[in-house]
């Protein structure tokens, strides 16, 4: 039996056909305006987002650094358990630089490792160097942070009356070699006028009497400091300065005479 196969009409050979227009449609690519779109929330997001990650690299290095300082105070906590609560002896002004001994010399047995006297995020180099030291003597014995005065000639820890509220060490200024900061007026000098400039975040110059912009401190405009009974913490240097005498705050808590 012969079947009858109809072919289809026109009208119907066109419904039959693909829509060819629909299928390039499928295929084709982002239009310029949409990529320009694209672009522009990426560049947004990228704005909002790299300062985060920025602080969050910066958090991370603070807090290493303040890692340093603790083990760097619990050293001379041990040093000072033995030897009668007296703190370490250091020579940082001697007439030849062969004599320097810097405070953190007799930290040693405490120690495991001399990077903890590096701060990550100590960048500036020092360009200031005062006699003796000179700058190959401070390749050998530069250390990011500067210990108290009071603290580097065997001084008794039960003359400080509040150990909690007084500073140790603190972190140095970049661009100048120093080791250790006095916290009191020098004899020909005014009683304002001591060693704050110093300090990274103090936001003295070095002479300690001139406003300085760019020793705002290189962590979140402040800097980390371990106290005399052990803790470290991270302050602004105005915060260093409400307890204790008017000026010295907590870097000469008791208003002690000049410890030299």
């Amino acid at each position: 039996m012969e079947r009858n196969y109809l072919l289809p009409t026109h009208r119907q050979t066109t419904m039959l056909r693909p829509n060819n227009t629909l299928q390039n449609r499928h295929q084709s690519g982002f239009t310029l305006i949409e990529l320009l779109v694209v672009i522009a929330i990426i560049a947004i997001l990228a704005a909002i987002l790299f300062p985060v990650f920025a602080q969050a690299r910066e958090k991370a290095r603070q807090t290493s650094c303040l890692s340093n300082e603790k083990q760097i105070t619990l050293a001379i906590m041990m040093y000072m358990q033995d030897y009668d609560e007296r703190s370490p002896v250091a020579e940082h002004d001697p007439a030849v630089p062969n004599e320097l001994y810097p405070w953190y010399s007799g930290l040693q047995p405490y120690i495991k490792t001399n990077n903890i006297f590096a701060c990550p995020s100590a960048t500036r180099a020092a360009t200031i160097f005062i006699p003796p030291v000179t700058a190959d003597v401070w390749n050998m014995v530069k250390s990011d942070y500067l210990i108290n005065g009071f603290f580097i000639h065997s001084a008794a820890l039960a003359m400080f009356a509040t150990p909690a509220e007084q500073i140790l060490i603190g972190e140095r200024r970049g661009d100048i070699a120093k080791l250790d900061y006095h916290p009191w007026a020098e004899p020909e000098e005014g009683f304002l006028v001591w060693e704050r400039g110093l300090l990274d975040s103090s936001g003295y110059a070095i002479n300690g009497t001139d406003l300085d912009a760019t020793n705002a401190g290189r962590h979140s405009q402040g800097a980390n400091y371990g106290f005399a009974d052990g803790h470290v913490k991270w302050m602004r240097f105005n915060q260093t300065l409400q307890a204790g005498p008017p000026v010295v705050g907590m870097h000469n808590r008791d208003n002690l005479p000049p410890n030299e």
